[in-house]
């Protein structure tokens, strides 16, 4: 049951404040500790007439609070709409004072019935009308509909409205009248649940019976207030309908434009109304299993009880706070984590809000220690090609110049890359493979602030494994000529690969890490620079003597509340098994695939399965074949790939190499 529900008629004269007395009442009579207050009163001098009728249904006293003026916080003398009554007064409709009565009311009683003025489209003020000020505050809607001729029309309308403002309907009450038409009174009802379910509201439908001698309510309004199990059964079964899922997507084109699409001929898109564990739930009436982990971030899974809980509680005592000239705990909290789990050395987070801006800061920290170090020639930035770092301008210079990012090549920061690592995980070392890095960076020292690389897996420009001594050579290098190593770990941490963070497969030491992704399990935005302390401190010590970075919306207090709860989860359940199964799994599923026509490779490492294609599925196949096959998985480039969350159990990841197989054979 909700706090607050907004009860609004479809028009004035339909029976709105019998119907709110008597939904209080029902509740009172089953221990509900319920009140009533009127949004706004005109026609009326003192005490509210409305308030008044709902306390003679109630069978109760006036009380405290309407002797005080609170449940009904604004009463105006002219029987009109409140703009004019106010205006008349020389006055106006007061927002703040409703949210305060509702405040003091919320001490006391749950929920408040708030009884609107007249219609949903009653205007308030001269901008704003009774149903905006409604669904601003979220409140749910109880509509109050009757028998009379034409009230069918004002119903509908009213049911849209709403719908067009994304309110949820709790509930019509209808109120049946004598001098209904006995055919009409048949047909409107039904036609109310139709209009209903149409926009996804449970068919909550009640018939406003008069009080009996005795005063006892016989309509019994427990559909309305979630007390039986009308929502949660029409909840398991509702289908949205082809008109609501036509208008959502029509929606959806006319305002929105998606990644890597165009804006005016897109490819289709699902409508998600909810996920949770391994399943998206589409507006098709079916889910989705989440074959890459909503681009490789929900390693535990969407929507997780205690990720969301600890968001929860962090809301109630602060959503956002500046992070220059203030911290909070889980800013610390997360931070002091993070310290358990990274080398001995990496201590100082500085906390970003996406992994591109990681990269960016990353870059911009490495620039500032080469010139507090006494090195201001070295500026520039050495890489492999196959590297995909984001698509931020700094972080497009540093990855593939043929790959994703090639229509800006030329406009981007020239810096050096060496060809690809070329020795594969799990194959035998060969020292040529960073010959080439190595005489890059003789030929370069002094211009190479740092080399940045992807450890052990190449991401959107490659989604290749390589081998760990690549890593071991490229420290060393480093090391030798004063040049930093960044590891971005903002896709390959968090257990991905098996390991909590790839690194450690070659048990090297970056001075500078950039994380993200599955910092917070994917439930908010959330990424970090994990800076040595010897950086830290040489870039103090030099000039400015700060790192010139700082993102309005950094060490966000709920994005570092879910990134608490997302560490914790990692102890609490045995991850690495989890990820051991499945690349076991992928390796034997998509092992078999290797004779396909059009597949030309397959890798597999950890939670991450790829099949390298010659022919790629087109878009609007890809979205037909998760329908099919009720696997959600997006391929790119030539790879099709999957990297589920840990939590997926073999018989879904049976059915995503399923899914896999099938789009790799495009042609049959």
């Amino acid at each position: 049951m909700e706090k607050i529900y907004f009860v609004s008629g479809i028009d004035t004269g339909v029976g709105k404040s019998f119907a709110t007395g008597a939904m209080a009442r029902f509740l009172r009579e089953r221990g509900v500790a319920v009140t009533t207050l009127k949004l706004v009163q005109t026609g009326n001098e003192g005490f509210s007439e409305d308030i008044a009728l709902h306390r003679t249904i109630m069978g109760v006293e006036p009380t405290v609070e309407d002797r005080e003026l609170i449940t009904a916080p604004q009463i105006f003398k002219f029987p009109s709409s409140p703009h004019l009554a106010a205006e008349l007064e020389s006055r106006k409709f007061e927002p703040s004072a409703v949210d305060a009565a509702l405040e003091t009311l919320l001490k006391k009683y749950s929920p408040v019935l708030v009884e609107g003025a007249g219609g949903l489209a009653v205007p308030l003020s001269g901008e704003e009308l009774t149903i905006d000020f409604a669904a601003a505050r979220s409140w749910p809607l109880i509509l109050v509909s009757s028998g009379r001729l034409g009230s069918l029309n004002h119903t509908i309308l009213s049911i849209e409205a709403a719908a067009a403002r994304n309110m949820r309907v709790a509930g019509v009450v209808y109120n049946y009248c004598d001098e209904a038409d006995p055919v009409i009174d048949r047909d409107t009802p039904r036609m109310i649940i139709r209009a209903l379910e149409r926009h996804g509201y449970p068919p909550a439908l009640v018939r406003l019976d008069k009080i009996v001698p005795g005063g006892k309510v016989t309509s019994d309004f427990s559909a309305i207030f979630g007390m039986d199990g009308t929502r949660e059964s029409f909840r398991k079964k509702m289908v949205m309908s082809d008109y609501k899922l036509h208008r959502n997507l029509e929606r959806d084109r006319k305002v929105l434009w998606h990644p890597y699409a165009s804006a005016t001929n897109p490819p289709p898109v699902f409508f998600a109304s909810g996920a949770a564990g391994t399943r998206i739930r589409i507006s098709e009436g079916k889910t989705l299993i989440d074959g890459v982990s909503s681009w490789w971030c929900m390693c535990h899974g969407h929507n997780h009880p205690h990720i969301v809980e600890m968001i929860r509680r962090q809301a109630e005592s602060l959503t956002q706070v500046m992070f220059a000239g203030f911290t909070h705990e889980p800013a610390i909290r997360l931070a002091e984590q993070m310290n358990r789990r990274t080398p001995p050395g990496l201590k100082k987070l500085f906390f970003v809000d996406s992994g591109s801006v990681a990269v960016e800061c990353a870059l911009k920290l490495a620039i500032e220690y080469q010139q507090a170090a006494g090195f201001p020639a070295r500026r520039r930035f050495a890489t492999v090609r196959g590297g995909y770092h984001g698509d931020t301008f700094a972080a497009m210079s540093v990855s593939d110049p043929g790959g994703m990012h090639r229509m800006f090549s030329g406009m981007t920061a020239e810096n050096f890359f060496a060809p690809r690592p070329e020795c594969r995980f799990g194959d035998e070392w060969d020292p040529e493979d960073f010959a080439a890095m190595e005489r890059l960076l003789d030929e370069h020292a002094r211009e190479t602030a740092a080399v940045i690389i992807e450890p052990i897996f190449q991401g959107a420009n490659g989604m290749r494994f390589y081998h760990p001594q690549y890593l071991r050579e490229l420290r060393r290098a480093c090391t030798e000529r004063g040049i930093l190593l960044i590891l971005d770990e903002v896709a390959t941490g968090f257990g991905r690969l098996g390991r909590f963070f790839a690194a450690e497969y070659a048990e090297v030491v970056a001075d500078i890490v950039c994380i993200g992704k599955g910092l917070t399990g994917g439930a908010l935005p959330l990424a970090a620079v994990i800076s040595s302390e010897a950086v830290a401190e040489r870039v103090s010590d030099g000039d400015p003597g700060i790192l010139m970075h700082g993102p309005t919306f950094m060490a966000n207090p709920l994005a570092c509340a879910a990134g608490c709860a997302s560490l914790e989860l990692f102890d609490e359940y045995d991850w690495r098994l989890r990820v051991r199964e499945i690349e076991s799994a992928l390796r034997s599923g998509l092992g078999a695939l290797r004779t396909e026509d059009n597949v030309a490779d397959v890798r597999v490492l950890g939670a991450v399965g790829v099949l390298e294609l010659r022919r790629m599925p087109t878009p609007e196949r890809v979205h037909a074949a998760a329908l099919e096959s009720g696997v959600w998985l997006r391929p790119f480039g030539s790879w099709l790939y999957t990297m589920p969350p840990f939590i997926t159990p073999p018989e879904e990841i049976g059915r995503i190499i399923d899914a896999m197989a099938a789009l790799a054979r495009v042609d049959k």
